[in-house]
C-alpha cells in the first residue's frame, strides 16, 4: 500500500451518535473508534480497533461505554456490509473487555489471553468463551494479525496487537498519547516493568508506521517515547 494512500485515509474520519462514537479509517482495512467515559469527572476517550476481512470484521477491545456496543455492531454492518465475527480483549479493564458479556449473549465468539481471562473470572466480570496464549498469530482470509506480550505495565496482562502487513500497532492501555499529561489509572500498573516493556517493544517493531495509543489523541505520532517519558518522571 502506497504511503500517499495510507496518509489521505488516516484523515478522513467520520462521527455517529454525536461524540458518543466515533469512527476513523487508518487504509481500508483498518479502523479506529473511539468512545467516551467519565473519569474522575472528567469525559475521557478509549481509542481501541477492527479489522476488516473476507469473512468478517474483527474487533480489538469493546467500548468503554457499554450502550455503544450495540450502535458499534450496526455502525460497522452499515458500512462495511458485514458482521462482528470475533471480539478479541487485550487486558481485563472496562474498556477492554467490559463488554464480553454483551457479545458472548449476542453469540458472537470472544477471545482473551489465558492471563486476562484468570484475572476476569477472578473478579466474577463474564470471561471471554475462547483463550489463547500470549503471542498467538491469527489469520482470517489473508488478514494477518497477533496478540504479543512483552511484559508488565499498566496491567500485568496487557498485551498489544501488531499488524505486519501495515505495520500498525494497537498498543491499549500500555500506550499513552504523544498528548498525555499523565499516566492515568496506575493501581494495577508495574512502574518498574513499564519502562522495560516498551523498549522490548520499540526493540522488536523497528518498522511501526502508526501505533494508536489507549485513550486521548492517537493521531499524533511519538506515543512509544512519551510513555516513557511519563514513566521516567513517575519513578
Amino acid at each position: 500500500m502506497r504511503i500517499s494512500v495510507f496518509i489521505i485515509l488516516f484523515f478522513l474520519s467520520f462521527s455517529i451518535y454525536g461524540q458518543a462514537l466515533e469512527i476513523t479509517p487508518l487504509n481500508e482495512k483498518l479502523y479506529v473508534y473511539t468512545t467516551y467515559h467519565t473519569y474522575e469527572g472528567q469525559k475521557v476517550s478509549a481509542n481501541a480497533m477492527y479489522l476488516v476481512t473476507g469473512n468478517g470484521v474483527v474487533l480489538f477491545d469493546t467500548p468503554w461505554d457499554q450502550a455503544q456496543n450495540q450502535p458499534l455492531l450496526d455502525a460497522i454492518e452499515k458500512r462495511h456490509h458485514l458482521k462482528v465475527i470475533k471480539v478479541f480483549a487485550t487486558h481485563s479493564h472496562e474498556d477492554r473487555a467490559g463488554g464480553f458479556g454483551f457479545f458472548n449473549k449476542k453469540g458472537i465468539p470472544t477471545y482473551a489471553s489465558v492471563q486476562t481471562n484468570e484475572l476476569l473470572r477472578s473478579e466474577h466480570k463474564p470471561v471471554a468463551l475462547h483463550t489463547f496464549e500470549k503471542g498467538a498469530k491469527f489469520q482470517i482470509g489473508i488478514e494477518k494479525f497477533q496478540l504479543d506480550y512483552f511484559g508488565a505495565g499498566h496491567t500485568k496482562d496487557n498485551l498489544v496487537v501488531w499488524f505486519p502487513e501495515y505495520k500498525v500497532l494497537d498498543g491499549g492501555c500500555l500506550i499513552k498519547s504523544a498528548e498525555a499529561k499523565g499516566l492515568g489509572f496506575v493501581g494495577e500498573a508495574d512502574l518498574k516493568a513499564w519502562p522495560k516493556t516498551i523498549l522490548a517493544i520499540k526493540d522488536k517493531y523497528k518498522t511501526i508506521r502508526q501505533v494508536i495509543a489507549g485513550h486521548d489523541n492517537w493521531k499524533i505520532p511519538g506515543a512509544l517515547d512519551k510513555t516513557l517519558e511519563l514513566l521516567k518522571n513517575k519513578n
